[in-house]
């Protein structure tokens, strides 16, 4: 038996998801308790002025990496307590840490959080840092979980897509008698709460209700779709250094929109980019959805209806299948510290590029 705890929080930075799993000796999992936290709006802000050149970034990153140790060392007590189990009895936290940049193409990427602090604070390792040897070795740095969903989603015979929508979306393609594959197929969430965020004072569009009373305007979404990023080839992956206000901007009759169409708008435009990402790797099959969107009811109608027209045989939450779809990341994260500590290199070179299989993570040992 091994016990380990994941932790993400995603690029929406809306809080951070915690998952005790138990990785068994012959090969399966569960899940043994979860929980997460939400980020304050002063939180949010601090998080989100760091994704952009601003001044004294350094004392701001290092006051923020410490915030997010000790909010993550209080979420990870919390969730000892609902289980049977004690800080002694885990091997190791997997921690995703919050992305602030993500640059592979000028070979970096940075997921903030001080965590020889966490280890401290809870006196179990921490594994983190997982994409910075993905990126040495020549990849993209992300997405990382494809390897995951394949070890818990595949099924011989089955076509599947999973489909994460957070900040940004991101497709797993499990297709019989091929490498497992993956990419970041644009925006997510992240376009949509911009939006909300500016025009409603709200951190999201609850449910896509504003945007469901909005009329899409197809000719934008279209001008939007030109942008490079979409017809890219895998392996790719993006963040919000490129999906963000100045991207919504490009387009001076965007912001002429009421807010509900602009909303619809933005919600079209992450529906199309995730459903023409799926269409370009050729089979069609079942498409499943994980992350903060799928509780966003008008874009996963918009989802549905042109996963409809391109013929695939369903759309649905990935909870039919038995996965939590709010914790699968965090269940990723934990399935990373538990391949770092069983020194098993993981090969991503079908979804991220990397030139050769590597361990992934580094070690902050609790004291």
């Amino acid at each position: 038996m091994g016990l380990f705890i994941g932790l993400m929080s995603g690029t929406s930075i809306d809080g951070i998801d915690a998952v005790l799993v138990d990785f068994k000796d012959n090969g399966t999992s569960q899940i043994i308790a979860t929980c997460g936290v939400n980020w304050t709006p002063q939180e949010k802000d601090m998080f989100n002025s760091l994704c952009q050149p601003g001044s004294n970034e350094i004392h701001r990153a290092g006051l923020a990496g410490n915030i997010y140790a000790e909010k993550a060392g209080e979420l990870i007590n919390n969730l000892l307590k609902i289980s049977p189990f004690s800080a002694e009895d885990i091997e190791a936290i997997g921690s995703h840490g919050q992305t602030i940049r993500h640059e592979p193409d000028e070979g970096f990427t940075v997921q903030i959080g001080n965590h020889a602090k966490l280890a401290a604070l809870t006196n179990i390792d921490v594994v983190c840092d997982f994409r910075s040897m993905d990126i040495a070795c020549g990849g993209e740095g992300a997405p990382l979980v494809p390897a995951f969903h394949k070890e818990i989603c595949a099924i011989p015979n089955r076509t599947r897509f999973i489909v994460n929508i957070g900040g940004i979306a991101n497709v797993t393609a499990l297709i019989p008698n091929k490498h497992v594959f993956g990419f970041d197929t644009g925006p997510g969430n992240t376009l949509m709460d911009n939006v909300a965020q500016r025009f409603l004072n709200q951190p999201c569009d609850k449910g896509g209700e504003v945007a469901s009373k909005g009329d899409i305007k197809h000719d934008i979404v279209n001008y939007y779709l030109q942008d490079p990023y979409f017809s890219k080839r895998p392996p790719k992956s993006t963040g919000r250094e490129l999906f963000n206000k100045d991207f919504l901007n490009r387009c001076q009759r965007f912001n002429l929109l009421s807010v509900e169409d602009k909303l619809a708008t933005a919600t079209e435009l992450t529906a199309v980019s995730i459903i023409n990402g799926i269409n370009s790797l050729g089979p069609r099959g079942e498409i499943y959805i994980c992350g903060g969107g799928l509780h966003n009811n008008f874009l996963m109608s918009r989802l549905e209806h042109y996963a409809n027209l391109s013929n695939h045989t369903c759309l649905k939450s990935i909870e039919s299948i038995g996965v939590d779809p709010d914790y699968l990341e965090a269940y990723a994260f934990a399935w990373l510290a538990y391949k770092f500590k069983r020194h098993s290199p993981i090969d991503m070179s079908w979804v991220t590029g990397a030139k050769r299989p590597s361990i992934l993570g580094c070690l902050y040992p609790h004291p």
